[in-house]
């Protein structure tokens, strides 16, 4: 019997440091550009880590490839990044059929991910929103846009969204500070279902751990056998 696990990693197996809670033993998860502690695992979470490091861990993550890498856990097995428009091999290259979808898919949305990034940019300026909007791009290819902010302010652009912005055939996920605007190929549910029959052409007998904290993630998590959530997680808030 083969185990693996699908994971997400922000606020699921580690922290920022405003989020460790009181003087919890913590360890180093996450490396910020310049070589600083960006991100902690409490004692739970490293547990949690030994527990499913025993087996194969995917992540499924928001971050970039390169942010990917300077996550301080073993992954030794295929990776998802930029919310599931990136997915690597062991050898940490783009998995070439994943590749070829991307080559077919990606060219169709460039211009209208430059276009939806340029609109909110101005909603943001008329509207004296204090946001930072980019296209994040992984690998060459253009993943998703990108909104950093107060809640509040991106709260409005969802409400701008009704108005008038660009955003057909998108889909948005929004967590804090965070807001995010993605094209179908940027779907980790997605990634994750690809990711599942690739393994299992391999492995008929496979059980699969969905693990995430967020609405976003429920989606990749339910292709999976079995789902674990943090208690304190956005979903968990939903539930309770």
């Amino acid at each position: 019997m083969k185990i693996v696990s699908f994971t997400d990693l922000d606020d699921t197996l580690f922290y920022s440091h405003r989020k460790l809670r009181g003087d919890e033993p913590h360890r180093v998860a996450a490396l910020l550009p310049d070589g600083r502690p960006g991100a902690y695992s409490d004692a739970q979470q490293q547990m949690l880590i030994s527990l499913i490091g025993q087996y194969a861990i995917i992540p499924v993550t928001g971050r970039r490839t390169d942010s990917l890498q300077r996550v301080q856990l073993t992954f030794n097995s295929f990776k998802v990044a930029s919310h599931g428009a990136i997915v690597l091999d062991e050898d940490n290259q783009l998995y070439q059929p994943w590749q070829r979808m991307l080559d077919n898919e990606e060219p169709a949305w460039r211009t209208r991910i430059g276009e939806l990034a340029q609109c909110i940019s101005g909603v943001a300026v008329k509207a004296g929103l204090d946001l930072r909007v980019r296209v994040i791009e992984d690998y060459g290819y253009a993943c998703y846009v990108c909104i950093k902010g107060q809640h509040d302010h991106l709260r409005q652009v969802i409400d701008a969204q009704e108005l008038g912005i660009p955003a057909k055939g998108f889909y948005r996920h929004i967590n804090e500070r965070n807001l995010a605007y993605m094209p179908p190929y940027a779907s980790k549910r997605n990634a994750v279902a690809f990711l599942k029959k690739e393994i299992s052409n391999t492995s008929k007998t496979t059980t699969f751990f969905g693990i995430g904290d967020s609405i976003s993630d429920a989606s990749f998590m339910f292709e999976c056998d079995f789902q674990i959530i943090p208690s304190n997680s956005q979903i968990a808030g939903k539930l309770k």
